[in-house]
């Protein structure tokens, strides 16, 4: 592989990520804790990149014990990402004291790395290096490296089961969501599983004796971080200023508390047919900020109650309930005649949903069609 070219794109790689990381410490758009929270995991990996660079292309140090810093990163960028998923699905999300216990694997490995910088010798650490250089890894580095990377993937599980689990909650619970947030944080752990899967088999090469594979994983992971990045960058610089998550912590935490509920046929029956009665006649689903604690209270009903009456008696989550109103709503609104030169925002906000993405997305579930293309068929 041409050197020169790898180097230029680790000054690419370099660049990029310290400009992203500056770029969300200042951005005022989205979530402020999101934001540097974020910052953090891309200033922590600038500095991975610039010790991989020292260590392949033998920049001379000072103090080459620095080198091994950037390891101890490993047990932050898990908890990190997890904050950061926290603060993303959350309403009003704050840190607390408590969370600080996730770091203190990391606190451990700095506390041992500040060890070796004191009392082992700047040769051995010189030797070291030029063993990671030439893909002979000794076999306790790459251990270490794989249970770090175990420790990653378990808090990158982690994340993502807590987004399944709160989205449906929120599905439960509202009848407009904003899904951007919930796509990008998506997108932004599934990146990582990405980067880290190549760092995985990039660690694991050199005990199968592919050596020389490892330059093709290492080329891989700069242009899926080059790429990764630039999507991240433009994703925020087209962010709203809208601070909300999908739901309150509070809500959540009291959703998963009291998610069972007993009923009968009967009563299922006779609460199917007053909240089918009630939000007809009241045409309850053009109230655009509809929750189902709000209709719980108006039928005189526990949330929970209700969220089985819907489950169990039409086969859906309130969401998807309350959204099928509003679809045959707008279908009704664009095949009145009297109706037609109502642009597509307008059937929209009347038929009460308050989000494009969330109108089209239901729109297409429910018609297989996106408003523009029904509209067109009439």
């Amino acid at each position: 592989m041409d050197t020169n070219l790898l180097k230029i794109l680790f000054y690419v790689l370099c660049f990029q990520l310290l400009f992203v990381s500056f770029f969300l410490f200042q951005n005022k758009k989205g979530k402020t804790i999101s934001n540097k929270i974020l910052a953090v995991v891309f200033l922590m990996i600038s500095i991975s990149v610039i010790n991989i660079f020292i260590i392949l292309f033998n920049v001379k140090i000072k103090w080459p014990q620095l080198l091994f810093i950037d390891d101890t990163f490993m047990f932050a960028y898990g908890p990190l990402l997890y904050l950061f998923t926290q603060s993303i699905l959350f309403k009003n999300y704050e840190l607390k004291m408590k969370s600080l216990l996730h770091f203190l694997p990391f606190i451990l490995a700095i506390c041992f790395v500040i060890g070796i910088i004191l009392f082992i010798d700047t040769a051995t650490i010189s030797k070291t290096a030029d063993q990671i250089k030439n893909a002979q890894i000794p076999i306790y580095i790459s251990i270490g490296g794989i249970l770090i990377l175990i420790h990653i993937f378990y808090y990158l599980w982690k994340s993502k089961k807590e987004i399944k689990v709160v989205y449906n909650n929120a599905l439960q619970t509202f009848s407009n969501l904003n899904q951007e947030n919930y796509k990008s944080v998506n997108f932004i752990l599934n990146s990582f599983i990405g980067i880290f899967s190549i760092s995985l088999i990039n660690s694991i090469l050199p005990f199968m004796g592919i050596k020389s594979g490892m330059a093709v994983t290492l080329l891989l992971m700069i242009l899926f971080m080059l790429y990764f990045i630039n999507s991240v960058l433009f994703k925020m610089l087209n962010q709203s200023t809208n601070d909300s998550g999908l739901i309150s912590q509070d809500s959540h935490i009291e959703k998963i508390k009291y998610s069972g509920s007993s009923l009968s046929e009967a009563q299922l029956l006779e609460y199917k047919t007053t909240l089918w009665h009630h939000i007809t006649v009241n045409k309850r689903y053009l109230d655009s900020e509809l929750n189902i604690d709000d209709l719980a209270k108006e039928l005189n009903l526990l949330s929970k109650v209700l969220s089985q009456v819907i489950n169990e008696g039409y086969n859906c989550n309130f969401f998807d309930f309350v959204n099928k109103f509003r679809i045959e709503t707008a279908k009704s609104i664009m095949s009145n005649v009297a109706d037609e030169k109502m642009t597509i925002q307008e059937i929209m906000y009347d038929s009460g949903f308050n989000s494009k993405s969330s109108f089209n997305t239901a729109f297409k579930k429910f018609t297989k069609l996106t408003p523009t293309q029904f509209k067109e068929s009439l």
